[in-house]
C-alpha cells in the first residue's frame, strides 16, 4: 500500500492533493425509512475486529514519515445505503460478510415492517466514512 501512495505522489502535481476515502465500520442500526420518520429495527450480527483499517493506517503514516504527503485536514459523514426488500440488502450485505450479518430474526422483522409501512418504506444502513486531505509535499 505504502509503494501504490508513491506512485501516487509520484504523478501528482506539485501541491496535488490526495483524498483518503473509508468506511470505518461497524454499521448503524438497521433502520426503516418511511415518509415522515426512521425507525431502529436492530443490529446486525457484527464480528469482534478493528473498525478501522490498520493497514491503510500505516501506510497514510508511513508515507508521511517520509514527507510525500503533508496531512491538510481530517474529517468524516455518514454514508447511508437503502433498500426496497431485505432480499437487495442481503446481496449489499455479500460484500462485507465477513464483517457483518444480518440475522433470521431482523431480517423477518425487516420484512415485517416493510410490508406493514407501504410501498414508500426502505431499509437504511449508516456507514461512517473518513476523509483525510492530504497534499503532496515538496519532493
Amino acid at each position: 500500500m505504502v509503494h501504490a501512495l508513491s506512485e501516487v505522489w509520484r504523478t501528482l502535481v506539485p501541491g496535488g492533493v490526495l483524498l483518503d476515502i473509508r468506511p470505518y465500520l461497524p454499521f448503524r442500526p438497521l433502520e426503516l425509512v418511511t415518509a415522515p420518520e426512521a425507525r431502529v429495527l436492530g443490529r446486525l450480527d457484527q464480528a469482534d475486529f478493528d473498525p478501522g483499517d490498520p493497514a491503510a493506517d500505516e501506510a497514510v503514516a508511513e508515507v508521511m514519515r517520509r514527507d510525500l504527503f503533508m496531512l491538510q485536514e481530517t474529517g468524516w459523514f455518514y454514508y447511508s445505503s437503502y433498500w426496497d426488500s431485505v432480499v437487495e440488502m442481503r446481496e449489499y450485505l455479500r460484500d462485507w460478510d465477513d464483517v457483518a450479518r444480518l440475522p433470521r430474526r431482523l431480517a423477518g422483522a425487516a420484512r415485517s415492517a416493510l410490508r406493514q409501512a407501504g410501498p414508500a418504506a426502505r431499509l437504511r444502513l449508516k456507514t461512517y466514512v473518513v476523509v483525510n486531505v492530504m497534499r503532496k509535499a515538496p519532493g
